[in-house]
Order: structure tokens, then C-alpha cells, then sequence
């Protein structure tokens, strides 16, 4: 009897029951523990930029002479914000995060955030340079927002200014204190770590994290688009966050680590404590160390593209789902196509800027 004459239990089944076979799938399967990031149910975070433009210019973020920034009548809506959200949410999504640009240079910030704070998802939260927070911070907490990060390279006030081309650190940390008094207590701080620039910093930038319930977290360079960092070598601009934790180390102490649950939001950081430190620190490392197969989020750009990965396109177009009126079907099959456009792991470089993807 030849091995192709030996009927497998499944098949016996199917002529005893008179029914076909029929193939499903014939595409490679990957095994159900690693679903990765190409299953909807492994996404939990939607990060929606309201805006391409910003008040500050930084070195690592915006090329020298600037960018064509959309206009004002094709971004997207409050409503629209809503709907995609909803939808997100619908499909098993937990937290949501408003970007930019600059998400506070958006005059109807607020009634987004009151919107999105209604759908009631399990985290709601922003990204911000805190440039504006000293008038919004009260406001933002009213409408729902729960929980805010905000960009902090320098610590020197003339650094700060050169790196993100212009700002102004006094108003910087009066944005800290409102938002401490409007009831922001655990808040966390995005430190893009650029060699030569700012990579001298890192141990008090990480001392921050000694006596408030702070997270620092350190995030290596990211060539993306045509920012003023990548017309040298990029490559030049990144330090490895193995290096920047070994400082850490020397200078403070073995790291203790610290159970990512405990930790609010979803983002890929890996969290340490500082020996007696009251808060933490966290390090993202896309360039070092790819988390592509963990990956747990998709992007909506201000102009209504949901784009798989930050680096890579894989963009599908919302707009004919949400204009006339939102269609909640097709939305969810937008969600379901950009999913898997997601890479096996990220490009060297991504394909646009960082102020049109919000982070």
C-alpha cells in the first residue's frame, strides 16, 4: 500500500458522512501563541493624531525647512475622531492616545477629548511638548483626559531651545505644575536621546524619577522621514539603550524591575525602578531591539489614513468609510485590512515625518 493509499482519520470521516473536503486556507499558519502583530485581537492601542502641525520644530522630528502641513478643511473631525474610536473600542481596543504634531494647537481639542472620554475606554491618554498645558491642563482633566506624556530632551534651557527649535523650558515645566494641580500625578516624559546632542543627560534626566511617581522613559533616535537629523548618516544619532541603561547602572545601581501590569497605558517600554526611586524609568529601543511581533497598535493620521506601523506604509483610507456619514461595517474592515499590512519587522528608516504620524 503506497503512503498516498492511507486515508488520514479526518478524510475517513468525510466519506463516511458523504460530505466534501474543502481547504480553507492554504497560506502559511502561523501558530495560534504568536499571533503577533498581523491578528486584530492582538491590538489594544490606537494613537489618533489631530494634527500634522506644531508649535516647536525639533531636530529629530520636523526636516530643516519645515513641511506642507494639510489643510485646516481635510483633517478630520470630532465626530470622525468619535466614530473611529468607537469602532477601535468595538473590536477590543482598551486605550486610546491623542498625537500630533502638536495635539494642543487644536482649537477643538477639548470637545475630542469630551468624546472620546464618553466611549469610556479603559485608558485615555496624550502626548504633548507641554508648551500649551498651563491654560489646558484644567480644561483636558475636565473633559476625560486621564493621563498625559510630554516630551523633555534637555534639562539646560539653551539646549531645550535648540533642540526643539524654540521652546522655552521655564514655560515647559509651568506645564508640569498645572498639570500637577489639575490632578496629572503620574506622569511620564519622553527623552529621544540623540549622541552628541543630549546623551550627556541622561543620568539626571533619570534622577527626575527619584522623588515624584514619574516615568522617564529614554527612547532611541528614529530616522523617520527627512527631519535635520537624517541628512548625515542616521545611524550616527542613535545610541543603543544598553548603553544609556549601563550609565544608569554606574551611576545608580542595579536596576529593579518592574511588572509591566503596574504600569498605566500599553506601550512598549520595558520599566525599571532606580534603587528607592519613588518613580521609574523605561526604555524603547525600535532600533536596537524591534518589537514588531509584540506589536499592540495602529495609527490614524490627522487626515484619516489608519497606517499599520510607524516606519513602514501599509496605509488604508478611512475616508470613504466615515464621509458621508460613518460606516461602522466598513470601518471595522479597514481596521481588519490594515492589520495585517503590518511588517515582519520595521524598515531601517520609516517613509514620513514624525509631526504627520504622531509618534
Amino acid at each position: 500500500m503506497s503512503p498516498r493509499s492511507v486515508r488520514t482519520p479526518l478524510e475517513v470521516a468525510a466519506e463516511t458522512l458523504a460530505i466534501p473536503l474543502t481547504i480553507l486556507d492554504t497560506a502559511p499558519q502561523r501558530p495560534l501563541h504568536a499571533q503577533g502583530p498581523r491578528s486584530l485581537s492582538s491590538v489594544r492601542l490606537l494613537r489618533l493624531s489631530v494634527t500634522d502641525r506644531c508649535n516647536l520644530r525639533c531636530l529629530y522630528c520636523m526636516p530643516a525647512g519645515g513641511i506642507d502641513f494639510a489643510d485646516r478643511d481635510e483633517l478630520l473631525g470630532p465626530r470622525d475622531f468619535e466614530a473611529v474610536a468607537a469602532t477601535a473600542l468595538g473590536l477590543g481596543v482598551e486605550s486610546l492616545k491623542l498625537t500630533g504634531g502638536e495635539p494642543t494647537v487644536r482649537g477643538d481639542l477639548i470637545e475630542i477629548v469630551g468624546r472620546l472620554a464618553a466611549l469610556r475606554p479603559r485608558d485615555l491618554s496624550m502626548t504633548t511638548n507641554g508648551m500649551q498645558l498651563r491654560r489646558l491642563a484644567g480644561p483636558l482633566r475636565a473633559a476625560g483626559m486621564q493621563r498625559l506624556t510630554l516630551s523633555l530632551d534637555s534639562l539646560d534651557p539653551e539646549r531645550f531651545r535648540r533642540m526643539t527649535g524654540g521652546g522655552r523650558l521655564e514655560l515647559f515645566w509651568d506645564g508640569v505644575a498645572a498639570a500637577l494641580e489639575a490632578g496629572f500625578e503620574r506622569l511620564k516624559f519622553n527623552v529621544v536621546v540623540v549622541r552628541g546632542i543630549n546623551d550627556d543627560e541622561v543620568e539626571a534626566l533619570a534622577a527626575l524619577s527619584l522623588d515624584r511617581p514619574w516615568t522617564i522613559r529614554f527612547i532611541e533616535y528614529m530616522p523617520l522621514g527627512e527631519s535635520v537629523l537624517t541628512l548625515g548618516d542616521p545611524n550616527e544619532a542613535t545610541v543603543d539603550n544598553a548603553a544609556v541603561r549601563e550609565r544608569l547602572v554606574r551611576r545608580f545601581g542595579g536596576l529593579e524591575p518592574v511588572g509591566r501590569h503596574s504600569e498605566p497605558g500599553v506601550g512598549p517600554a520595558s520599566v525599571w525602578n532606580l534603587p528607592g526611586a519613588a518613580g521609574r524609568v523605561g526604555f524603547i529601543s525600535a532600533m536596537s531591539k524591534p518589537f514588531c511581533e509584540t506589536c499592540n497598535r495602529l495609527r490614524l493620521t490627522a487626515t484619516g489614513e489608519l497606517r499599520s506601523c510607524l516606519f513602514d506604509g501599509g496605509e488604508v483610507d478611512l475616508l470613504p468609510a466615515l464621509r458621508p456619514i460613518p460606516d461602522r461595517a466598513a470601518l471595522a474592515e479597514a481596521f481588519a485590512a490594515c492589520v495585517v499590512l503590518k511588517p515582519t519587522v520595521h524598515s531601517a528608516r520609516g517613509d514620513r515625518a514624525m509631526s504627520q504620524l504622531g509618534g
